[in-house]
């Protein structure tokens, strides 16, 4: 495909984002931080659109979109882009599911889920608070959690769910995992369970969230399944911010049922670049037990110079099969 030929919006600096000048053997690349009603205007003159995931492209913005033949998100997540609208109106749409060899690769978020982990398990921001803030060396009021010999439930036994188990594995922890895929379950292979979701929410030391977000994974851990768990359970969220009731996790941590949240992800996201409309934003500011990352498992440099290519290489795909 020559270059020049069409106008592609990209909503990543390249000051921001190394690899993302991938995107110039398209054609025509806008390099944009851009604003909802920016957006309204200009995106009529655009063939090819790689929007920030910080903001939600709507069926509105689709339908006004006359130009458009290809739009694209460097990730495996896709709720911050109406698909159906884009379906509808006949317009390709590329994401890293496209090639699943290839994000198979990359173990960025999987790599901060645990992070999170052992940062809730070992009362990490305590620690810090205590030798940064209080200027003391003391440590023995903060005991944290050895992780051999403990129970992780995985929910969603998919490529994160999979290296986050082999992870557990490393750390000699007994890993549960729960699927709605009955094929998954089935195939399981004999270094984790596969059990109910209600026997893996009973057992579990720790709750690990990576299923897709839809219908069924939609609020499905809130205040029932937070009954079910073990006291002092830990719950780690690096999936979709929607997977999880925030009212009743912030009620689980104020009550001392749950020991300790690690969340990536959080409800209301993509909304812009402000901080997301949760609870637990509110919380986390005065309560330890509650870490908050603003949505960057797969933010590094490793997997950005991948993505961004890989990206890139898929939407001229696109265009050749057209």
């Amino acid at each position: 495909m020559s270059s020049n030929v069409h106008k592609v919006l990209v909503g990543f600096l390249p000051s921001d984002y190394p690899g993302v000048e991938a995107f110039e053997s398209l054609g025509d690349v806008t390099y944009r931080r851009y604003t909802q009603d920016w957006l309204k205007e200009h995106i009529p003159q655009f063939h090819i659109v790689v929007p920030h995931l910080f903001e939600h492209i709507s069926s509105e913005l689709i339908e006004i979109a006359t130009n458009l033949r290809v739009m694209a998100t460097p990730s495996t997540g896709s709720d911050h882009i109406d698909t159906k609208a884009l379906a509808n109106k006949g317009v390709k749409f590329v994401s890293l599911n496209d090639d699943r060899v290839f994000i198979d690769g990359i173990s960025s978020t999987a790599e901060l889920s645990w992070m999170l982990t052992l940062a809730c398990a070992r009362r990490l921001p305590e620690l810090l608070d205590r030798v940064n803030h209080e200027q003391s060396w003391v440590n023995t009021d903060i005991r944290g959690m050895e992780l051999r010999d403990k129970t992780i439930g995985i929910i969603g036994y998919g490529r994160l769910g999979k290296k986050v188990a082999r992870y557990a594995n490393a750390f000699q922890m007994k890993v549960l995992i729960y699927d709605i895929d009955p094929d998954v379950m089935n195939g399981a292979p004999q270094e984790v369970e596969a059990v109910p979701l209600s026997t893996l929410l009973a057992k579990s030391d720790i709750v690990s969230l990576h299923p897709k977000l839809n219908e069924t994974s939609r609020g499905m851990i809130a205040h029932e399944q937070i009954a079910q768990m073990k006291d002092g359970v830990i719950i780690i969220n690096t999936a979709r911010g929607a997977v999880l009731d925030s009212k009743a996790a912030l009620d689980g941590v104020q009550r001392g049922k749950i020991a300790a949240l690690g969340l990536d992800v959080l409800n209301n996201e993509y909304q812009s670049a402000q901080l997301p409309n949760d609870p637990l934003i509110t919380a986390a500011r005065s309560d330890s037990r509650i870490i908050v990352t603003p949505h960057a498992g797969g933010s590094t440099y490793d997997a950005h110079a991948k993505v961004f290519s890989r990206i890139a290489e898929l939407i001229a795909e696109r265009f050749e099969q057209q």
